[in-house]
């Protein structure tokens, strides 16, 4: 309960129980109402204002152009690419011939199936028999997973294509993607020779460059969509919301109603 009339500031006792004003009439709770909620909505509206070209930025970062449309499905094309085959792995034993095709999802299903064992691992590692190629094939893995974690980050920053930094940006991460799929096909094939040499008649594999191509091809088609986009100096177009940075009463819209009502009235 208020302890003073908005109107008349007339001190209202415990006695003043109704609604209104005993001196002036005027409902208290509701006085002034009106002025309230357009404050508040003046208030709603100045945020809207302040907000607005973020958001204007976000849409054509991501659908405002048509290069930005071909730009966002790029942008997770290098993680099917690793779905494809880097090649194919064949080991014979006893009673035992298999060949399974190698990728990354076929790598870490295999490394979940066989348990993580840390002291296997230091130990293949650490083997002069085989260590050199499993400490390949592990940083053929890594260079996988690394490029995945910067496609995801590269993808989710598209969103802040029209930043200051953000056309050099969406071109350093296919650049580096280039190098850790050039790194992860060495490293593989390397880890083949390695294997076949350590282990004769045993171990054989066989690289697929089609994978490689494929996933560079991609990375190079972004960059080059990128470099158009800088080219062509495509500006971002903004909703002018500039009226609702100015208070109610002294915008354009707001005059201009209340001119047209004088003139109705008049």
């Amino acid at each position: 309960m208020a302890e003073y009339c908005p109107k008349c500031n007339y001190k209202l006792k415990i006695t003043d129980w109704r609604p209104e004003c005993p001196k002036c009439g005027v409902n208290v709770m509701y006085y002034g109402i009106e002025d309230r909620l357009r404050e508040e909505a003046d208030a709603a509206e100045l945020q809207h204002a302040k907000s607005q070209p973020k958001f204007d930025r976000l849409k054509f970062s991501l659908i405002g152009h048509p290069i930005s449309i071909v730009r966002l499905v790029l942008g997770l094309l290098p993680i099917v690419a690793t779905l494809l085959p880097m090649g194919t792995v064949n080991y014979t034993l006893p009673y035992l011939e298999k060949s399974a095709s190698v990728n990354l999802v076929s790598i870490i299903t295999f490394i979940i199936d066989n348990g993580f064992d840390i002291d296997l691992i230091l130990k293949l590692f650490g083997s002069e028999l085989v260590g050199t190629g499993m400490i390949l094939w592990a940083v053929s893995l890594v260079c996988l997973v690394l490029m995945v974690v910067l496609t995801l980050v590269g993808f989710f920053l598209l969103t802040l294509s029209a930043a200051k930094r953000g056309i050099q940006r969406n071109i350093a991460f296919p650049v580096v993607g280039i190098v850790l799929s050039t790194a992860a096909l060495i490293c593989f094939n390397l880890m083949i020779s390695n294997l076949t040499a350590a282990l004769p008649g045993i171990f054989t594999g066989s690289v697929n460059p089609l994978a490689y191509i494929v996933n560079v091809l991609i990375f190079v088609v972004m960059i080059v969509v990128n470099i158009i986009y800088k080219k062509k100096n495509i500006q971002v177009k903004y909703k002018d919301v500039s009226e609702f940075l100015l208070p109610y009463n002294e915008r354009p819209s707001t005059l201009a109603k209340k001119a047209a009502e004088k003139e109705a009235n008049a």
